[in-house]
């Protein structure tokens, strides 16, 4: 079967990147000895520890507490211990560890040159108060905590933050069957040569993609190419790794040509999808690129951090002793997913909580990356934070970057955190098996913006769509898809939703952009979220109205908006480019302003009349009730401030009613005689 796959693969067009495969490892040839990076040697070699002294765990006590894993994986995991000794994996492994995460993502060197000394900072991660490093923890387990608190307990129970860690034997969706073949395409949720027996947990839900741990809580970042993992047969192959929804079920090869007729270049065949290729339709190579390179990343590092588990372990004998035996970790589970005391810290209030719980969604949710040429914007006005900007994954925002987005937004600066909006317990309303998203919100957009809400609910087409379909559409990528990523256009990677609000009416302004002097093709370097005159993060026309994503239920249910790949509705209404849309919501918004500032002026004029016309009591209470109306919608189309787009139709009536009162108005004025006003001084 595996032998028949590849002859498939191949006729794909694969045969030509299999054939560089030893560019990266030449075959039958031992692995060199793994060293860990430059980063956390010099960690470990000159650390500045507090524990110690203090009893404090700080940034470095971290990086140094993960040593003696790393020693035990490099002599213990298969990948070196047998794979490696006898040449038999293809790619070249490359090691992180928490020295390379917490001191080199998202720009942490360069933060740090900032810094007094050129002090190591971390700029992305915040952690959980323990580890599975950590021996023994107090951790008591959801279970234990619902014993008190039923409500919230069985709601976090039907959301995904409880199923993102799951053993096998916990996949409904596909009967248990972890090798079941998904949504029509050649790929599972566990790659070639990966078997249930022999990985800890998968990571992931139907809503976007899966991954897995293996037994040795390393990340599954390879798949295994005529052999079992389990066997120590065949070969390890770097990436290949993961199951994408997106690819399986709607970005199959004949969608993909039918991109291609609007962006040429747009690959249709697996060997033109560069690192993020695989020899499956459906199956991707994240974190490693496929036969190339072979990332080696133990869970302490990485996946713990957002994906967390806990073990009752008392000790790190106890710990190593189970480590590649799945059954014995599952075993000594007392706590996975985004549970309890991952946000209340161990044992909650039991042992005393001394995190402060305004918001702790930051520690997977606030992913960032310092963009050291927006240290001296004159907007940033000399606060080194201001040139924080979301992580990019490619050239679209990055999973996890909602905090930092919204860090971006005016409503940060008005005080909105994650909690004002979301239920921290009950994250998911809908079904978790679903393939899209539908987050329970304790106070939506209309709870603050209740003149917009009143716009909306009179608009003709749109009165059935909720604010966050246009003002917070999909455009954050769970992946590193670069041949994919076509942010100009909108898509198509697109999982998660943008906490930024503000839509950005212009022709060409783009909400994401390359470092200086960087083209913008999706391979280009150092993409951020462009920022207006005032330093606050956009939204673009093309992402707001006319993106392309198949995890958007506003998009899904709503005949495909106006995406060119997705769209049902009418030709005349699917928009090609962002210019095409800008000149649609100029339809709307020039009749409206024209009319609006014409009202404006008219007021004034009227108001000014007022004090030198001389008038009867009733004429004078009559000029003023109309008056005062016209100013009540004047300031109502103002303070919605869409110009029209919340719902023309209405908001032309409204202003043709106020320039109706104003007419009036005038014409009583005028019956009137005028008076001469003394100067004052």
């Amino acid at each position: 079967m595996l032998r028949e796959t590849r002859k498939t693969a191949i006729g794909l067009g694969l045969a030509a990147a299999m054939a560089t495969s030893c560019v990266y490892a030449a075959d039958d040839q031992p692995l060199p000895t793994p060293k860990v990076n430059e980063i956390t040697q010099k960690v470990w070699a000159n650390p500045d520890l507090t524990e110690p002294t203090k009893g404090i765990r700080t940034l470095q006590d971290y990086i140094v507490q993960e040593k003696e894993l790393w020693d035990f994986l490099f002599q213990n995991h298969p990948i070196f211990a047998t794979y490696g000794k006898d040449g038999r994996v293809i790619g070249t492994p490359v090691i992180s560890t928490r020295g390379s995460e917490y001191l080199g993502e998202g720009n942490a060197q360069k933060y740090s040159a900032h810094q007094d000394g050129n002090r190591p900072m971390a700029s992305q991660y915040r952690l959980g108060q323990r580890s599975i490093l950590d021996f023994p923890n107090k951790f008591v387990g959801p279970e234990k905590c619902g014993e008190c608190h039923a409500i919230q307990y069985e709601q976090w129970k039907r959301s995904r933050h409880a199923k993102t860690v799951r053993f096998p034997g916990e996949h409904p969706e596909v009967d248990n069957d972890l090798k079941k073949k998904l949504y029509g395409s050649e790929a599972s949720i566990l790659p070639d040569g990966i078997t249930a027996d022999v990985i800890y947990a998968t990571i992931g839900t139907p809503r976007t993609k899966y991954g897995y741990i293996d037994g040795w809580l390393v990340r599954g970042s390879y798949h295994v190419r005529d052999g079992l993992l389990k066997d120590g047969t065949g070969k390890v192959v770097a990436g290949g790794n993961q199951f994408s929804r997106g690819w399986a079920e709607w970005l199959t090869p004949e969608k993909a040509k039918e991109i291609q007729k609007l962006i040429p270049d747009f690959p249709t065949e697996l060997s033109q999808f560069g690192p993020s290729a695989s020899h499956q339709w459906g199956m991707t190579s994240y974190g490693s690129t496929y036969e190339g390179k072979l990332l080696f990343q133990a869970a302490s590092s990485y996946c713990e951090v957002c994906h967390a588990f806990k073990f009752d372990f008392k000790d790190k004998k106890e710990f190593f002793a189970a480590l590649g035996n799945p059954k014995e970790l599952q075993k000594h589970t007392i706590s996975r997913g985004i549970a309890c005391e991952e946000c209340h810290g161990e044992g909650g209030h039991l042992v005393g909580n001394t995190n402060n719980m305004s918001t702790n969604c930051d520690r997977c949710h606030q992913r960032l990356n310092f963009i050291e040429d927006e240290v001296d914007r004159p907007d940033a006005k000399g606060k080194l934070e201001k040139a924080f900007n979301a992580k990019t994954k490619s050239s679209c925002p990055s999973c996890g970057t909602e905090g930092a987005q919204l860090f971006m937004s005016k409503h940060y600066e008005k005080g909105m955190r994650c909690v004002t909006c979301h239920d921290p317990h009950e994250v998911t309303s809908n079904d978790w098996t679903s393939g899209v998203t539908r987050p329970a919100i304790r106070k939506n957009c209309r709870d603050c913006h209740t003149t917009q809400a009143q716009m909306v609910a009179n608009a003709d087409t749109h009165s059935k769509v909720d604010c966050i379909a246009c003002h917070m559409p999909f455009t954050m990528s769970c992946e590193n898809f670069t041949a994919i990523q076509r942010p100009d256009m909108a898509g198509f990677d697109a999982v998660r939703r943008s906490h930024l609000f503000k839509i950005m009416v212009d022709p060409d302004k783009k909400m994401m952009n390359p470092g200086p002097g960087q083209s913008r093709a999706s391979n280009s370097k150092g993409w951020r979220i462009s920022r207006d005159e005032e330093g606050h993060g956009y939204v673009d026309l093309m992402w707001s109205c006319a993106r392309t994503s198949i995890a958007d239920f506003t998009v899904v249910e709503g005949k495909g908006c106006h995406s060119p790949f997705q769209s049902e509705l009418d030709q005349g209404l699917i928009y090609q480019d962002q210019k095409e849309i800008y000149g649609e919501v100029m339809k709307w918004q020039n009749p409206i302003k024209e009319g609006h500032q014409k009202n404006v002026e008219a007021l004034t004029r009227n108001n000014k009349l007022l004090e030198v016309t001389k008038l009867t009591p009733e004429q004078r209470t009559e000029a003023m009730l109309l008056i005062d109306k016209a100013g009540e919608i004047i300031k109502q189309v103002q303070d919605d401030g869409s110009w029209g787009v919340h719902a023309f139709n209405y908001t032309k009536q409204r202003v043709e009613t106020a320039q109706a009162y104003l007419t009036k108005a005038q014409s009583i004025i005028d019956q009137g005689g005028y008076k001469a006003v003394k100067a004052t001084k």
